[in-house]
């Protein structure tokens, strides 16, 4: 349930339904539950999903299992998402964090299944590919690419804490002005996001600071160097396909997010996936995936504090991110060792693991609604 359009079946058997009125299905969810008389609700729950709270009571008015799919980023479990998750049969979580976070709520109805990667695209590519792609990032003659794919929207990302660290590193290695580059996969004028562009110009790193635009080629969009005359900026509606993606991933020496708290973090994943190291914030899902993985470096916290939400996030230290960013910049060693590892690490979360994972839990979801 996406747009205004009839329902439909696509090539791979899944029937799509569309919006009445509402974007969140308010008006027409119930219809829809009830004609297609649905054994399991999986939905998608997150704290900025205040619309979407209506699903608990819909559920249990109809006596139909809810699997409510949960994005928790801070710590604890913010009581305006304690309360939703109480309608839910099933919780799932994406990560050990989240997992934790919500088994102090509901110790009883949580399981932890992670996103998914398909390594056969996301992987390493052969150096020929690799180049083409920089020719047509206009980054060629860069010697040590910074990859950062991060969502413009609030403030969680924390792009500023990442283009300071990147000014720190500059200014401690100058020959990084000419052969070295920031590459932002994001839209820097999103409306609910920061003015990236303005930020970049006031921290004095418009060279060395790109945004990877779209343009659109053939009834497709294929990414292109900023300031394309024939391109526009990249926004979070208009996504490159997967395989596009990958390319982006491979031109990176170093993937390196400054985020206060994530659920996940599909971008580092896939990064792994495709042999490139990652940097992340000692916090949430860092540990995890960074840690855990041996192929990624983790920044320490500077700052810690509580939101409205009555949930603490964790800020980042832009002196340590920048560190994290020098070890792999001196060390081709390390970028190789932590490469390989990341492949390897990547394969426990190929769809073709991850999937049996859904499948299960749908059937113990109607064991337990019985």
């Amino acid at each position: 349930m996406q747009s205004i359009h009839a329902p439909y079946k696509d090539e791979n058997g899944i029937i799509n339904l569309g919006i009445r009125y509402s974007p969140f299905g308010e008006d027409i969810l119930g219809d829809y539950l009830r004609i297609y008389q649905i054994d399991v609700y999986i939905s998608i729950m997150d704290i900025w999903l205040q619309q979407a709270q209506y699903m608990g009571p819909l559920t249990k008015q109809m006596n139909i299992p809810w699997v409510a799919h949960i994005t928790a980023n801070s710590y604890p479990l913010s009581p305006f998402l304690a309360t939703p998750c109480t309608y839910a049969t099933l919780l799932v979580a994406p990560s050990k964090f989240v997992e934790r976070t919500l088994r102090e709520f509901f110790p009883n109805n949580v399981f932890r299944i992670p996103h998914g990667v398909d390594t056969n695209v996301f992987k390493p590519l052969p150096k020929k590919e690799k180049e083409k792609m920089r020719e047509q990032l206009r980054i060629s003659d860069k010697e040590f690419v910074v990859l950062s794919v991060m969502r413009n929207k609030g403030y969680q990302k924390n792009f500023p804490a990442l283009l300071h660290a990147w000014k720190i590193l500059l200014e401690r290695y100058e020959e990084l002005w000419k052969k070295g580059v920031l590459l932002l996969l994001t839209d820097p004028t999103e409306p609910e996001g920061m003015r990236l562009d303005m930020l970049r110009e006031r921290t004095g790193l418009n060279d060395v600071v790109r945004f990877i635009w779209l343009r659109p080629s053939d009834g497709t969009i294929e990414p292109t160097f900023e300031g394309d005359p024939r391109g526009m900026p990249h926004t979070a509606n208009l996504n490159f396909p997967p395989e596009v993606m990958a390319k982006i991933y491979n031109v990176a020496d170093v993937h390196a997010i400054a985020s206060s708290g994530e659920s996940f973090n599909l971008p580092s994943l896939e990064s792994l996936a495709c042999g490139v190291p990652i940097i992340m914030p000692d916090n949430t899902t860092g540990p995890e995936l960074a840690g855990e993985s041996k192929a990624g470096l983790l920044a320490r916290i500077g700052l810690e504090y509580t939101t409205p939400l009555i949930s603490d996030v964790f800020h980042v230290d832009p002196r340590s991110l920048a560190e994290c960013l020098e070890k792999f910049y001196l060390s081709k060693e390390l970028r190789k060792r932590c490469s390989r590892r990341g492949v390897e690490f990547a394969k426990r979360y190929d769809w073709k693991r991850i999937i049996p994972m859904w499948v299960d839990l749908v059937e113990v979801a109607k064991y337990v609604q019985s």
